[in-house]
């Protein structure tokens, strides 16, 4: 069976010969006696599915008995001339959030001088890409607005903006609740064990840009120390299956002589592209490798969606 089920106003999921795709709501069906093909109404090279008879299709898990209603129900699921348009006109935007869950509570959740997360020898002998999670408590406690002009909505959960500023149809770009290791009790070598939070990417748009902003201050621990800034970055299918996990890495920054023990504020943007369903379902965190041991105190992301 082929079947074909609305997402949104933008998409449709197709089932069809062993394959689950998302597809922007673009496509158009043709009728030959008793079988339909769809096809996109921008490139005839573009066959999602080729004819077929019509009693093999169900739309929005409706099965129809005759070819006339089936090409009916799929016009609207398949074609959306409006919200393309809509689309294209939507508005970027971004929201910021100082949510780290490592930020001290015990001192409102200010780092204090020295303090911080440790990259370790161990860390440094094993490559490792240190991933800083958020909470909500730490979002909670430090992403409150500090003005009153415009006034602020007073939603919580979303940013330190409170939603203002985010892109249109997005309703946040934080989930500070999401724990990895509870959505994925047997994962291993992901890097993400252990974290809880994500950038939350499900309500972009194909085509979106995202860009990403992590302020960070770092401590060498020994002079002519380099640091690798990224995105830990896994793609994810439509079922939340991880099918690759690698470091979007910012231009290295190092410290040469004279710079041990030294505190250095960092304010690195790192991109990627959303041109799949694995993209909008993937799981992003910023993350720090470092050729030597470090002390990094993380402070916050801005992360922007650009149309």
């Amino acid at each position: 069976m082929i079947k074909i089920t609305t997402v949104n106003d933008y998409s449709f999921k197709i089932e069809a010969f062993g394959e689950v795709q998302i597809k922007p709501k673009g496509y158009e069906n043709y009728v030959s006696s008793n079988k339909l093909q769809i096809s996109s109404k921008f490139d005839s090279d573009d066959i999602l599915v080729p004819y077929t008879s019509f009693d093999q299709y169900t739309v929005d898990g409706v099965v129809f008995s005759n070819i006339l209603d089936l090409q009916l129900a799929l016009s609207s699921v398949l074609f959306n001339y409006a919200s393309l348009t809509e689309a294209k006109k939507a508005k970027s935007g971004y929201s910021r959030t100082g949510a780290f869950s490592s930020k001290p509570s015990g001192s409102n959740y200010i780092w204090q001088e020295g303090e911080g997360v440790s990259y370790s020898q161990d860390d440094v002998d094993a490559s490792t890409y240190k991933v800083f999670s958020l909470s909500r408590a730490s979002h909670t406690a430090v992403d409150n607005p500090y003005w009153s002009v415009p006034p602020p909505s007073g939603k919580a959960g979303i940013g330190l903006f409170q939603g203002a500023n985010l892109p249109s149809g997005v309703s946040t770009l934080f989930d500070y609740d999401y724990d990895y290791d509870i959505a994925n009790p047997s994962s291993s070598g992901t890097g993400f064990e252990g974290s809880m939070g994500r950038i939350k990417l499900n309500d972009l748009n194909y085509g979106d840009q995202l860009r990403v902003r992590f302020d960070f201050n770092v401590i060498p621990q020994i002079a002519n120390t380099t640091i690798e800034p990224a995105l830990w970055y896994s793609n994810r299918d439509i079922n939340d299956v991880i099918t690759a996990t690698f470091p979007l890495t910012a231009q290295p920054i190092f410290y040469g002589s004279g710079t041990s023990g030294n505190t250095y504020l960092n304010r690195v943007e790192i991109s990627a592209w959303i041109t799949s369903i694995e993209d909008i379902n993937a799981l992003a965190l910023p993350s720090i490798k470092s050729d030597n041991p470090v002390i990094i105190q993380p402070l916050g992301i801005l992360t922007t969606i650009i149309r």
